[in-house]
């Protein structure tokens, strides 16, 4: 995202790619930021990852944030980190009154125009590109390799998730960064398919070394019982 744009603009563009739940999750930020402003004590930063996921399902809306915290900051430059550690991540916020404003515009029906204006004019093909990168819905692909990850061994339905993803969707991210190649495109989805390659990549590494890990056991085993076999013979 082109750091000419202001921040009312590139919430704007934010909200018009991601649509409601970017609006939840920014509605969420403002909030805790605000609520923050008046907390007493030393605060690590205008708000936390467990204040907006709080938030969030106070509203009734259980989903995980990561994706799109992680595309205000990096991608939009929204929000930056403050502090981070093993259990904690808080951020600092870039001029919470554009956000509010932006916010103020999304509810009224006005979507990223100005914004859309702002960016560079690009061909239909790159169009199609973001269009078809959307209709793979990359956030939830990240928040699917994210729960496997987090598990400390794989198990058969896993194991059958994660083959039907990489002849179906895992297929087209290769693909469409390829495409995306071609075309010289480096926006914002194109860093959510690399991201979601790196994750799958995390997990194939992990399942061959549990294949080789079972082949050596077997081996192992086979050994064994020859050995047995001949010593009692």
């Amino acid at each position: 995202m082109s750091e000419k744009l202001g921040v009312r603009e590139r919430v704007l563009d934010f909200l018009a790619r991601h649509g409601e739940r970017a609006y939840a999750v920014l509605r969420a930020i403002l909030e805790s930021y605000y609520g923050s402003q008046s907390a007493p004590g030393v605060k690590l930063g205008d708000f936390s990852y467990r204040d907006v996921v709080n938030k969030l399902r106070a509203w009734g809306m259980n989903y995980n944030p990561s994706m799109l915290l992680r595309s205000l900051e990096r991608d939009y430059g929204v929000i930056e980190t403050s502090y981070q550690s093993r259990n904690q991540h808080w951020w600092r916020i870039n001029s919470p009154e554009e956000i509010a404003e932006a916010l103020e515009e999304y509810e009224r029906g006005v979507v990223s125009d100005d914004a859309l204006l702002a960016e560079e004019i690009v061909d239909p093909e790159t169009e199609l590109l973001r269009l078809q990168v959307a209709s793979l819905d990359p956030a939830s692909l990240l928040e699917k390799l994210d729960r496997l990850l987090a598990k400390p061994r794989l198990g058969r339905a896993e194991i059958l998730l994660l083959r039907t993803m990489a002849f179906n969707e895992l297929e087209l991210v290769v693909k469409l960064l390829r495409k995306a190649e071609e075309l010289g495109y480096e926006g914002p989805e194109v860093a959510m398919l690399k991201e979601i390659l790196v994750k799958a990549s995390r997990l194939a590494k992990r399942l061959l070394a549990a294949a080789k890990t079972s082949t050596d056991a077997r081996k192992t085993m086979l050994q064994l019982a020859s050995m047995t076999t001949s010593i009692e013979g």
